[in-house]
């Protein structure tokens, strides 16, 4: 059976650290700076680094939960707690796009003078503090959802302080205090649309959804294929983290010896991980289709047909 998890690496939890830290630097930064040059912009965006550096600091506990080895209660390890981290991330940042673009509304209907030169130095401290930040968990985002929502949480950042940075200039430069209110719910805007897609991703991981990218007919058809196999039913696909995706199927096939047997679900297990990603796949052999269940293929030919 081909199973592999890969778990977050030392050196990558040491890059996570380091970005917590600086996320605490900017949040402080920001904030006062925020509060000394009354921009909203840079308000929205410190509470936003506050609650990136409570989720980095979630998701630095769960890059080292998931290492804690497998028990008899435990029997698949703590591998999902990665997924009620980046839910707890996602859904954090969807509450603070709402509060942002409430209080973006309320300035941008009464607008107040703010001290641009301030704010444009406040905003470049941050910028560069985010954009180190999510340079370090950049490599790690494409293949850990944990990781990725951390990223996802910095790169935002990044942009905001980048925004708040000409938003500043413009400030000094016309006095267009207007912007910064119209900024803070811009940022508000994107922070919701960049948590939106992982919210619902983590969603359907939790309630054991079918994965991301993978068609169960598809599936169902690439066993079928396989000259042994007669029929596929009880089919079902899940994951309990981003990196591991689950499958259990009873396999039709002709009597034949266990050997026999064995030789034909090592082969369809391996062609599956090829295939599908599909890491943890657990095949039942049988001689007759238990119950007269149907097949995925069969109810997927008969849904064609009406």
């Amino acid at each position: 059976m081909t199973e592999s998890h890969s778990l977050l690496a030392p050196a990558s939890g040491k890059r996570l650290l380091i970005a917590i830290v600086l996320n605490a630097i900017i949040f402080i930064v920001e904030l006062i700076g925020g509060l000394l040059t009354n921009s909203l912009a840079l308000v929205s965006d410190a509470m936003h680094n506050l609650s990136d550096f409570f989720a980095l600091i979630l998701s630095y506990i769960a890059s080292k939960i998931v290492l804690w080895k497998s028990t008899s209660q435990k029997s698949y390890g703590y591998v999902r707690v990665e997924i009620f981290v980046a839910f707890i991330n996602a859904l954090t940042l969807v509450l603070i796009a709402g509060y942002i673009i409430y209080e973006g509304i309320n300035r941008f209907l009464h607008p107040t003078p703010i001290i641009g030169l301030w704010m444009i130095i406040v905003a470049v401290v941050g910028l560069i503090a985010n954009t180190i930040a999510t340079l370090l968990l950049r490599k790690e985002a494409h293949h850990n959802l944990n990781i990725k929502s951390a990223y996802l949480h910095l790169l935002t950042d990044a942009i905001e302080s980048l925004a708040v940075v000409v938003v500043g200039i413009l400030i000094v430069w016309q006095g267009w205090y207007i912007l910064d209110p119209i900024i803070s719910i811009a940022i508000g805007l994107f922070v919701l649309k960049s948590a939106w897609s992982i919210l619902v991703e983590t969603v359907d991981i939790l309630t054991e959804g079918t994965p991301k990218g993978i068609d169960l007919t598809a599936v169902a058809e690439f066993i079928q294929s396989f000259p042994e196999i007669e029929n596929v039913h009880h089919l079902h696909i899940w994951s309990l983290s981003s990196q591991f995706r689950a499958l259990s199927a009873h396999l039709v096939v002709k009597d034949c010896l266990v050997s026999k047997g064995s030789e034909i679900t090592k082969r369809i297990e391996k062609a599956l991980h090829d295939e599908f990603k599909i890491n943890h796949p657990t095949l039942q052999l049988e001689c007759e289709i238990c119950h007269e269940q149907e097949t995925i293929v069969d109810i997927h030919q008969e849904h064609r047909r009406r």
